[in-house]
């Protein structure tokens, strides 16, 4: 069975493995560790880790850019984060490619849909506990849209197995 990665790059990110089929095989938060000065970044080894113990067949990284309004030091910092999981990608993965997200989200439907919205449809998908996270004060459960787009990111990848 193929593997493909899905990969939502940045510190809030996601990592997901699924097959060919659409079987959720492993998704987890974009490994971070903080920095001598208390701030957080992407963990290379925990990427790494990651990546390696699945062997995937294909890697689809979101490819994104710079968002209006968006400092410096984050841009700098985004690009950093990108830089270290495409790289990783690139060394551990057969074949490796780019996604702007109006590609992934348009191929499957998903334009103009809220980030709730994705999670949702990713759940129903790949039924990953991962999604959501604690319950907020107003009773709903908070999501982590890093996950949730990884997965769609990889399911969208299925498409360039051939």
């Amino acid at each position: 069975m193929r593997k493909i990665l899905g990969i939502d790059p940045g510190q809030t990110g996601g990592l997901s493995i699924v097959d060919e089929n659409f079987n959720l095989i492993d998704c987890v938060l974009m490994p971070t560790i903080k920095t001598d000065g208390g701030k957080k970044r992407v963990d290379p080894r925990g990427v790494h880790a990651f990546i390696s113990k699945y062997n995937p067949d294909l890697a689809i990284v979101e490819l994104v850019g710079a968002r209006p309004g968006q400092g410096v030091v984050s841009m700098f910092n985004f690009g950093d984060s990108f830089g270290q999981v495409r790289a990783i990608a690139e060394v551990l993965c057969a074949d490796v490619r780019y996604a702007r997200p109006q590609e992934w989200r348009g191929y499957q439907g998903l334009s103009g849909l809220s980030k709730e919205q994705i999670a949702e449809v990713a759940y129903e998908i790949f039924k990953a506990e991962a999604i959501y996270g604690k319950a907020r004060k107003d009773g709903a459960r908070a999501i982590r849209d890093g996950i949730s787009d990884s997965l769609m990111i990889a399911k969208y990848g299925v498409r360039f197995l051939e």
